[in-house]
């Protein structure tokens, strides 16, 4: 499965919904990347497409019957289709952004739909040769199906199913009786091929799920459950991925905290601080991307917010925060204090990196002082100096 390509649902067929779905649990986020790999190998799809094309018109040629050219026409079509979404979804993945799985979807059906019936004509023709190739298409095409549609077992067993179930209703209408023993060996075939997607797939979601565990734990503080620093430059660079939207980064110091540590114990601590990321929830809320960066510091990263927001936010933190004692375990009353420095983006710097540094000199100059304040370019200066 080719990781770097993913795909999205359009939305607008539920019964294209109802094809892809995994049948099992899998994350949301892994979803694009299963219905990505209903995209994959299109050069595979191709070669089925001029595969099933020479065929039609050697059974033209071959019977003189007109319906086969009529087939042919139909191939040719369908092939000019798939070429082109092949070319949307090229263009989509060079682009980065996700194509949808819709088109290829239905395609995909109506082209083993049009196996299925042209094997059945074949089957009535008669013609000893043709059916031998056309019987060895079809069988050929089962294990290409199942493999490109592994993560979709309902629409790799639908598809299956158009190839083969008229294929074999062609061959026992030729006037072999035995033949329509074909029929019904085609339900185990089905429901075999249903049985090991479905293993497959739920051997598959236990790995994403293992895998999003992993990715939770490795992006959140344990303690506070907020997100640490854990690629922390790359969801900033997404909440700034637009210049016209402002951003504005908060960080926090608490102060009083350590002699908190050093009298009641790392216990109460911790909890102060569970404490403290919850009023910073309460205050901020979404969509704020609030981290615990170590220790008693923390980040805020609030989109959307002017300058002036900005302050009244903080102030609004410094009052949850410090302006209430935490109320602790037969600890009495225990009260800590926050500093806290912001920067905003693009006002105050247009880089995430140089946004961060801002937003720490604008901190230094809260320890300071106490309180709020802002990144000034003359305080840096002096500070550096």
């Amino acid at each position: 499965m080719d990781h770097q390509r993913r795909a999205r649902l359009s939305g607008d067929c539920k019964a294209v919904a109802w094809l892809v779905d995994p049948t099992t649990d899998i994350p949301l986020d892994a979803r694009p990347l299963l219905y990505g790999a209903l995209l994959a190998a299109p050069g595979v799809v191709i070669a089925g497409l001029l595969s099933s094309l020479l065929i039609t018109v050697a059974a033209a040629i071959r019977t003189g019957l007109p319906q086969f050219w009529i087939f042919a026409a139909i191939d040719v079509a369908l092939l000019l289709l798939r070429l082109r979404a092949v070319h949307r979804c090229q263009h989509h993945f060079r682009a980065g952004t996700l194509p949808t799985i819709d088109r290829s979807v239905l395609l995909t059906i109506a082209w083993c739909a049009l196996q299925g019936i042209i094997a059945f004509a074949i089957g009535l023709t008669g013609d000893l040769a043709m059916i031998v190739i056309v019987t060895a298409f079809i069988l050929g095409l089962v294990a290409p199906i199942c493999a490109r549609n592994h993560t979709a077992p309902r629409l790799a067993v639908t598809l299956v199913m158009l190839c083969d179930v008229p294929f074999k209703i062609g061959l026992a209408l030729t006037g072999h009786p035995i033949l329509w023993i074909l029929i019904p060996l085609s339900l185990p075939l089905l429901a075999s091929i249903r049985v090991l997607l479905r293993n497959f797939t739920t051997l598959l979601a236990e790995s994403l799920n293992a895998a999003e565990r992993s990715r939770l734990l490795a992006g959140h503080d344990p303690l506070t459950g907020l997100a640490n620093r854990y690629d922390l430059d790359a969801q900033l660079a997404r909440l700034t991925a637009s210049p016209d939207r402002p951003l504005a980064l908060l960080c926090l110091d608490l102060d009083r905290f350590k002699p908190i540590n050093d009298r009641f114990g790392h216990a109460v601590g911790d909890a102060v601080l569970v404490g403290v990321a919850e009023r910073l929830h309460a205050v901020a809320g979404e969509p704020a991307l609030i981290v615990r960066l170590g220790g008693d510091e923390f980040l805020l990263a609030v989109p959307g917010l002017s300058p002036g927001q900005a302050h009244s936010l903080a102030e609004r933190i410094t009052d949850a925060v410090s302006g209430h004692d935490y109320a602790l375990d037969c600890r009495g009353p225990i009260a800590v204090g926050v500093s806290i420095g912001y920067a905003c983006f693009p006002d105050d710097a247009t880089s995430i990196a140089a946004l961060r540094t801002r937003a720490d000199h604008a901190l230094y100059a809260a320890k300071r002082a106490g309180g709020v304040r802002r990144y000034d370019p003359q305080a840096a200066l002096t500070d550096a100096a």
